[in-house]
């Protein structure tokens, strides 16, 4: 009677590369989801740099960015209002003013008519 050893077995083999490639899949599938968890704590990350211009730049004026008479502003509609206010004195980089504009544009998104 032969002897069989287990290394050199061809079904150990085949289940060897099929464990291998199943474990490769894994963690391919979990690098997007990594890669999303990085940008969205960069986005808040961001959102909060962008609320600290907002307090800097205009709570001196507007205490609060909720305007009850004004249902929701698409993101065209923000670049206007931040133009405007740089008529009324407001002081703004081109960075700062697209942080704000975020900001706003973000924090009232869901009440917005149409993309901007």
């Amino acid at each position: 009677m032969k002897k069989k050893y287990l290394f050199t077995s061809k079904r150990f083999w085949l289940l060897t590369v099929c464990v291998i490639c199943a474990i490769g899949i894994l963690l391919a599938m979990q690098s997007p989801s990594v890669v999303a968890g990085e940008k969205a704590k960069q986005k808040n990350m961001d959102r909060i740099k962008a609320y600290k211009v907002y307090q800097q730049k205009c709570m001196g004026c507007h205490d609060s960015v909720a305007n009850p008479e004004q249902p929701g502003r698409t993101r065209d509609d923000w670049h206007l209002v931040v133009n405007v206010m740089h008529g009324y004195g407001l002081n703004l980089g081109m960075e700062e003013s697209e942080m704000i504009i975020d900001l706003l544009y973000d924090l009232r998104k869901g009440l917005e008519r149409e993309a901007g």
